[in-house]
């Protein structure tokens, strides 16, 4: 069944998928927990458009040199700490010891990045999956 309409259109509105409740679960997280199928996929097709949308918007890639789209997706949001993309990025196949380029340095890991950058809930999501 499709997503309930407030889901995608709470999204497609604006709404944060980054936040948090006060148990330090995500919308995201909660609707895995529960089975929501329909809103686990608005969640990652939300995030696919988001990403799609940011790979338009900049061909910078602060510094980050990988010639996997989808690592170099997982290395951006690493970097920039958000959860719903890495969860999506997992739930698709992705791997936490998959890897990047980082300047003149290669083989960093995307959690090596989330830890880089200090973003220590990502650090732990990504030590969970």
């Amino acid at each position: 069944p499709p997503a309930p309409p407030s889901s995608s259109a709470w999204l497609r509105a604006g709404a944060d998928p980054k936040l948090r409740s006060e148990s330090g679960r995500s919308a995201l997280q909660w609707a895995r927990q529960k089975g929501l199928s329909a809103c686990v996929e608005a969640f990652r097709q939300h995030v696919a458009e988001v990403a799609a949308g940011r790979r338009e918007a900049s061909s910078v890639t602060r510094g980050v040199m990988d010639k996997t789209q989808t690592n170099k997706d997982a290395v951006t949001a690493a970097i920039d700490g958000d959860e719903a993309a890495l969860l999506a990025w997992l739930d698709s196949g992705g791997q936490v010891n998959a890897t990047c380029g980082m300047g003149d340095v290669s083989g960093i890991t995307v959690l090596m990045c989330a830890a880089q950058f200090g973003h220590e809930r990502v650090v732990e999501l990504l030590l969970q999956g």
